[in-house]
This record gives C-alpha cells, sequence and structure tokens, in this order.
C-alpha cells in the first residue's frame, strides 16, 4: 500500500462553478420562453392583419367598383372627345367659303354633313327661279367643292326651295 506522506485538502465545490450553471440555466430557459412568446405574438398579429385585410378589402371593394365604374365613364367621354377632336377638321374655312360665294337672294334652313367624307347637304330657298340659277351658276365656278342642286320645286310664296350637295376639297378641310 502506499502511504501518502503528504495530506492532500479535500476539495470543495467552487462556488463560482456552481453560479455559472445556475445562471446559464436560467439564461437558457429565459431565452427559449422569449422564443415561444415571440412566435406566439408574431402568430397573433399575423391572425389580426389577415382579419384587418378581409375587412379592409371588404370595405374597399365597393368604393373600388364605383371608382372603377366613374373611371370607365371618363375613359368612354375622353374616347369621344378625342375621336371628336382627331376628326376635327377646319369646317369655318368651308363655311366662309360658302358665305362669300352665296347670292344674297339665297339663305340655307339646315346643314348636315360629314368631315370625313367631306359632303354637306344644304337646305335653302332662293327668292326666286332666276336667283337660283345664277347661285348654281357661282357654284358651278368653284373649284375648291363641287356642287349638285337636287329637288328643285317653287313653294307657295313663289320663291325657290332646294337641296344642294357639295363636296369639299380636301385642303379646304385640312386639320387646325
Amino acid at each position: 500500500m502506499v502511504v501518502e506522506f503528504i495530506p492532500k485538502q479535500e476539495q470543495k465545490p467552487i462556488f463560482g462553478q456552481m453560479f455559472f450553471v445556475i445562471v446559464s440555466i436560467v439564461l437558457v430557459a429565459g431565452v427559449v420562453f422569449s422564443i415561444l412568446l415571440l412566435q406566439q405574438s408574431v402568430e397573433a398579429a399575423r391572425e389580426e392583419f389577415a382579419a384587418l385585410n378581409k375587412t379592409f378589402v371588404e370595405e374597399i371593394q365597393p368604393l373600388k367598383e364605383e371608382l372603377t365604374a366613374k373611371l370607365q365613364d371618363y375613359k368612354e367621354k375622353t374616347e369621344v372627345l378625342k375621336s371628336v377632336l382627331d376628326e376635327k377638321k377646319n369646317a369655318l374655312a368651308f363655311l366662309a367659303l360658302l358665305e362669300q360665294t352665296t347670292h344674297p337672294g339665297v339663305f340655307f334652313k339646315s346643314l348636315s354633313g360629314s368631315m370625313k367624307t367631306r359632303v354637306f347637304e344644304l337646305e335653302g330657298e332662293a327668292q326666286d327661279f332666276i336667283v337660283l340659277e345664277q347661285q348654281r351658276l357661282i357654284w358651278n365656278n368653284q373649284e375648291e367643292f363641287q356642287s349638285e342642286l337636287r329637288n328643285i320645286r317653287l313653294n307657295e310664296e313663289g320663291a325657290g326651295e332646294f337641296t344642294v350637295e357639295f363636296i369639299v376639297a380636301p385642303e379646304i378641310l385640312d386639320p387646325i
């Protein structure tokens, strides 16, 4: 047997080691508890977000449909306006030319026509057939348009009623 001559001291547990183990266990438990608490909070926030989003969509949907209908109406109106502006031609030049070439004894009752086709139809009345013949000669000498008199008739007062169709040269109706 071996006998030891140098007595050894009994080792006592070190207080720092035990304290470190306890603090580490508490910290690990705190972190695990915090993670679980955060996961639960995140899930609750997601559910609340989904509920708010559903409510938002339900409240906004009628407003969205109303605004979409209004926008569609505005779109249609702008398209109509755009087509009118695209087809806008210089009708004033034709009307000024018509005014210059119209006999003082002739007046018009109605005007219809299309800028696209450059065809205009006017119904008018002349004081008598002599004035109407003079007007026909004036219109036939014009290069800016072609004219054709139709439906010539005598009314009760002795004036000549007529319909005239003008086919206007494209350069007269150039876009503004």
